[in-house]
C-alpha cells in the first residue's frame, strides 16, 4: 500500500484540498463578514455535491500522477531507479489498470455535478497533454502545467454551486445575476488565475534542475519572477478585500480579528517568500542547479 501512495504522490492530496478551499473563499469571501456562515450552511445543505466534487479532485490528481511515472518509467529507471514502476514493486500492468479506472472514476464522480463532467475533462485533457508531449519542452510544458491547477480551481468553484462557474465561462452575463443573488461583484476566477501563474513560475523553475528539460538560466528568473508576482497578487487581493474595512468598522471582536488576520496572512507569506527567495537567490548567483530542488520543494 505504501507503494502505491508514492506512485500517485499521496502526500501532494493535501494540495488539492487546500487549493479547492483557497478558490472556494476566494471567490466567496468578498461580501458582509458574516457570510462565512453562509457558505458553510451552503456547504452542509450540498453535502453529497461536495463530496462526490472532492472524490472528483483526487482521483484527478491520483490519476496524473500515476500517467506521469507509466509515461517517465524508462527514463526513471535510470533517473529514479527507487521509485516504485522502475524498481518493479508495482507491476506495469497493474498500474496502467489503476490509471485507467483512476480516470473512469474521476469523470463518474463529476458527472454527478452540473459542469463537473465538462470541467473535469478539461483538468484531465490538460493533465495528459502534459504528461504526454509538453513537459518534456521548455516553457510550453510550464504553461500547461498552469492551467492544469488553473482549470481545477475553477472545477473546485462547483463547491459553491454552478452560478460561480458560469462566472468563469461567461463572466458578463452572470456577472450580473450574481451579483443580484450574492451581493458581490468579486471574480471568481482571481484566484485560478493567481494558482495558475504561481504553479508556471514554481515549474519553469523547476526546469533548471532537469537538463533533460534544457531548463535554462531565463526560464528560472522569469519563473521565479512569476512566484512573487502571484504572491503579490494575492496579498494585493487582500488588501482589496470588501470584507476588511467592514470589519474593521464593525463593533466588539470583530476590528481584533480583522487584524489578527491580516497580520498572519502577511506572516505565512514572508514565511514562503523567505523560503523560497533565499534559496532562489542563491541558486542563481552561484549557478548551482543542486539548490533547485529545495527551491521546488519549499515553493
Amino acid at each position: 500500500m505504501l507503494d502505491w501512495l508514492r506512485l500517485i504522490r499521496a502526500s501532494g492530496l493535501a494540495t488539492i484540498a487546500s487549493n479547492s478551499l483557497a478558490a472556494v473563499l476566494t471567490a466567496f469571501y468578498a461580501g458582509e463578514g458574516d457570510r462565512i456562515v453562509w457558505l458553510m450552511l451552503r456547504l452542509k445543505h450540498n453535502g453529497a455535491q461536495t463530496l462526490w466534487i472532492l472524490l472528483a479532485s483526487f482521483l484527478l490528481y491520483a490519476s496524473g500522477m500515476l500517467w506521469n511515472d507509466l509515461i517517465d518509467v524508462d527514463r526513471d529507471r535510470t533517473g529514479n531507479p527507487r521509485r516504485p514502476l522502475p524498481d518493479g514493486r508495482i507491476g506495469l500492468t497493474p498500474a496502467w489498470v489503476v490509471g485507467v479506472l483512476a480516470m473512469g472514476g474521476a469523470m463518474f464522480a463529476a458527472s454527478h455535478v452540473d459542469y463537473g463532467f465538462f470541467l473535469a475533462g478539461v483538468v484531465l485533457s490538460l493533465a495528459m497533454l502534459y504528461n504526454l508531449v509538453a513537459k518534456s519542452l521548455p516553457w510550453l510544458g510550464s504553461a500547461v502545467m498552469g492551467l492544469v491547477r488553473a482549470s481545477h480551481a475553477c472545477f473546485a468553484l462547483l463547491l459553491l454551486g454552478p452560478d460561480y462557474v458560469q462566472m468563469v465561462l461567461a463572466p458578463t452575463d452572470a456577472a450580473a445575476a450574481a451579483t443580484a443573488t450574492h451581493g458581490t461583484t468579486h471574480a471568481p476566477f482571481v484566484y485560478p488565475v493567481i494558482i495558475g501563474i504561481y504553479i508556471f513560475g514554481l515549474t519553469l523553475v523547476s526546469e533548471f534542475e532537469e537538463r533533460q528539460r534544457r531548463g535554462s538560466r531565463l526560464g528560472f528568473i522569469v519563473g521565479g519572477v512569476a512566484m512573487a508576482f502571484a504572491l503579490l497578487a494575492a496579498l494585493g487581493g487582500l488588501a482589496g478585500a470588501d470584507w476588511l474595512p467592514h470589519l474593521l468598522h464593525a463593533g466588539g471582536p470583530w476590528p481584533w480579528a480583522a487584524v489578527v488576520s491580516v497580520l498572519f496572512a502577511l506572516g505565512c507569506a514572508a514565511l514562503l517568500a523567505w523560503n523560497v527567495f533565499s534559496v532562489w537567490v542563491e541558486a542563481l548567483r552561484n549557478a548551482r542547479c543542486a539548490l533547485v530542488g529545495r527551491v521546488v520543494i519549499a515553493g
